[in-house]
């Protein structure tokens, strides 16, 4: 139902995740920003979904659609599957509730969070002569999808110039970073010690920690980090955090696999599985050193800005949006499914305390100059009245 006050535009959001990943929690914390003066927000998503239960906590108004379940991307090279494209044509009935709701809720302006959602939202949008966005948040390639989405798309917001299509006008892509609360993510050093106590008890101050915090999954690269700390065995007392839990069933067998290396290795001691924390910036200031040793490109990971955020070194894999973020005076480059190159980054940090200090101090610096949502909000604000007022 369309809003009594006629001075606001209405926003349909659309979402096709079953979890919570980097794209969900980054439309959240949007939903949340946005000027509510201006703009009310709509977000159409699997109603019985972890993401539509959050949605329901902000000031937005779910509106349940049948949309495409998120895609097994475990695959480095191959992102969708027949199979998959199969799925989403069955539910191709979308269309239909998509255009119900706009017509229901008199949409001004359709926000697409990932390409699936924006095929079909191009479609409505056209019908309904309405502009659409999509929040490009990928770093590969989808060939001809990519292609049939740019022509139904009136701007593309590109989280990092890894995500840049080179055959779609300059003029129609605009880069925000993801960005964070600067602010709300600081963890207090009451809380991080509670979780240190609880993670440590016997012996709190013992080691320099290094951590990943992620979906279980093997694109991540996390049998790498487990043989990295084989490697780093005899060579430093750091310990490794895995923090997160997995989505789909490859991804629990993977959890499996990671655990029983952790055990061949003989590194029980010094890895430690944490499972799924919804509260990520306390274990992130945990962590003396982040890391994100991914094998396939990613467009902008949130660990990265948010390890920023906290002032915290990273140690990354240059592909994708990472090697935009990470710069030598906040953190160490490793080629891609290299253990030793991991582990002598993480040796070379946790033996140099004065480097570790600066190079938190830069990453802060980083953070507030680039990574702030409220200024990325701003500039997000700034597409919508553009799109709305020049269509």
């Amino acid at each position: 139902m369309k809003t009594s006050d006629t001075s606001k535009s209405n926003i349909l959001y659309l979402d096709s995740g079953s979890g919570i990943g980097g794209g969900q929690r980054s439309l959240l914390l949007l939903l949340n920003l946005l000027d509510k003066e201006r703009f009310t927000p709509f977000v159409g998503c699997l109603g019985d979904s972890a993401f539509a239960a959050e949605v329901e906590k902000t000031a937005a108004n779910v509106i349940p659609l049948s949309l495409p379940a998120a895609h097994n991307k475990t695959d480095k090279v191959k992102r969708f599957t027949f199979r998959d494209l199969l799925e989403d044509f069955r539910q191709l009935r979308v269309i239909f509730e998509l255009h119900r709701a706009v017509q229901r809720h008199r949409i001004d302006l359709i926000h697409a969070n990932s390409l699936s959602v924006a095929l079909l939202g191009g479609i409505v949008a056209k019908i309904n002569r309405i502009p659409i966005l999509m929040h490009k948040r990928y770093a590969t390639s989808y060939g001809v999808l990519d292609r049939l989405c740019e022509r139904l798309l009136h701007r593309v917001i590109l989280v990092s110039e890894a995500t840049r299509w080179d055959f779609a006008p300059a003029a129609k892509q605009t880069l925000i970073y993801n960005g964070v609360d600067l602010d709300a993510f600081q963890a207090s050093s009451e809380e991080v010690e509670t979780l240190r106590t609880e993670l440590f008890s016997s012996e709190p101050n013992a080691a320099v920690l290094v951590g990943v915090v992620t979906r279980i999954t093997p694109e991540k690269g996390i049998h790498f980090l487990v043989k990295a700390m084989g490697e780093l065995k005899k060579k430093t007392n750091a310990k490794l955090l895995i923090v997160g839990g997995p989505y789909f069933q490859k991804d629990i067998d993977y959890m499996d696999t990671l655990k029983q290396k952790v055990a061949d290795l003989g590194v029980e001691d010094s890895v430690i599985f944490t499972g799924f924390l919804s509260d990520t910036r306390i274990v992130t200031s945990l962590l003396d050193i982040v890391l994100v040793p991914s094998i396939i490109p990613e467009a902008c990971p949130r660990t990265i800005i948010e390890a920023m955020a906290v002032g915290k070194p990273v140690i990354a894999t240059p592909l994708g949006g990472s090697k935009e973020l990470v710069t030598p005076e906040t953190g160490i480059l490793v080629p891609p499914e290299d253990a030793s190159a991991i582990a002598d980054a993480i040796a070379t940090l946790a033996t140099d305390p004065g480097r570790l200090i600066a190079m938190r101090k830069a990453a802060r610096d980083r953070a507030v100059d680039l990574f702030s949502s409220e200024k990325n909000t701003t500039l997000t604000e700034t597409v919508y009245t553009e799109l709305l007022t020049g269509h």
